[in-house]
């Protein structure tokens, strides 16, 4: 922790560019945080997840504890928005830890609470890993003839077993009656992380399959969307979910994030020449580089605005304060529909109506059957 230290205070490490977001320092490493800003981090998550309910009971109590926590948030940013961003934009190229226990949590959390407690752990161990972990990343990576990432990362098994184990093993069984409260701060600690998880793993595989593989517009789409839809997909196919609608929304989330990324930080690297005015050489690398076009993981400023964007709106989704998701709405409401209308009104695909002639013609031939039939009565 020293060295970590002793490396982040050095000015001429700051000065770096990937170092720094816009003069932000950034430590892209747990272990080369200063400890003072680790134990501040520390002590500010606690105080909001294991909140004295005492706060919490009446309606100026708990606005008096936020403003309090957001006053602290804006007067020390060391504490906050340092390790918000440096988690962010690890992404591009690492797991952090912060977000993938989580990750891990909830997907133990969320199978032992779909079948109960009286479900063997070890059942829920493997089960788990594969339904509400990592079945979307494995299915991407066989599909795409990639390695599977999820059984040989460095990171991802090791905590897996740490967030398997929080959820069956801690004391007095408090983290997962703690998450199972959907009111409680934990809850939406753990959905925040989730949320950072859920919108970057396909990015991540959107830009690995661009780098491995030759064809750089559909495999990375393809790659993107059963990154993020596949483990629904499978919940679905073996009747662990029945929701039509969670599977929808799914997929058409998990396609227009996919779309997304891939026309931002796979498309604008191979279309560099239309993007900028004057293509000289200096102009061509400052390009590539603030795109990050060699290994296809897209600007840092529109990773922070996007995952933000999403991390924020699961927020407000889980405290009520709205629903849905707009690029659901986005594909779904409008993209979708009014692409439909345009095939109907093309090719004419509603039932064609009668000329007004021969309808008249067919109701009077009718008229003359009925009074024929009258008379022979």
């Amino acid at each position: 922790m020293a060295e970590g230290t002793a490396a982040y205070s050095d000015s001429e490490s700051l000065e770096k560019p990937e170092n720094t977001f816009y003069g932000i320092p950034i430590v892209q490493n747990i272990y080369d945080a200063p400890t003072l800003q680790v134990v501040s981090l520390c002590i500010l998550g606690f105080a909001i997840i294991f909140q004295p309910s005492t706060l919490c009971k009446t309606k100026s109590r708990s606005l008096t504890f936020w403003g309090t926590v957001a006053a602290v948030a804006m007067a020390t940013p060391e504490t906050t928005l340092i390790p918000i961003l440096s988690t962010i934009i690890s992404t591009r190229s690492a797991y952090p830890y912060i977000i993938v226990i989580p990750h891990s949590f909830i997907a133990a959390a969320a199978y032992r609470s779909k079948h109960g407690g009286n479900v063997h752990y070890l059942q829920s161990f493997f089960l788990a890993f594969f339904l509400y972990g990592f079945g979307g990343s494995i299915i991407s990576d066989l599909l795409m003839g990639l390695p599977v990432t999820a059984l040989s990362h460095a990171r991802i098994l090791p905590c897996y077993i740490i967030g398997w184990s929080l959820v069956w093993f801690s004391p007095f069984d408090v983290l997962f009656r703690k998450y199972s409260n959907t009111s409680s701060s934990f809850h939406h600690f753990l959905h925040a992380c989730e949320a950072v998880d859920a919108v970057t793993t396909p990015m991540g595989r959107i830009s690995r399959s661009a780098r491995e593989l030759g064809n750089k517009v559909s495999a990375p789409i393809v790659a993107g969307l059963f990154a993020g839809f596949g483990g629904a997909g499978v919940r679905h196919a073996v009747g662990e979910s029945t929701s039509i609608a969670t599977l929808e929304t799914g997929f058409w989330k998990s396609l227009s994030y996919s779309l997304l990324w891939w026309w931002l930080a796979v498309r604008n690297c191979q279309d560099e020449t239309g993007n900028i005015s004057n293509t000289n050489d200096q102009e061509r690398l400052l390009f590539r580089e603030i795109n990050n076009c060699d290994s296809y993981s897209g600007s840092d400023v529109l990773r922070v605005i996007i995952v933000g964007a999403h991390t924020i709106w699961t927020i407000l989704v889980g405290v009520g304060l709205v629903n849905g998701h707009p690029l659901v709405w986005l594909c779904k409401e409008v993209m979708i529909k009014r692409l439909g209308t345009l095939l109907t009104r093309l090719f004419r695909m509603a039932p064609a109506s009668k000329p007004q002639s021969l309808q008249q013609k067919a109701e009077g031939h009718d008229d003359k059957k009925t009074v024929g039939s009258k008379k022979k009565d």
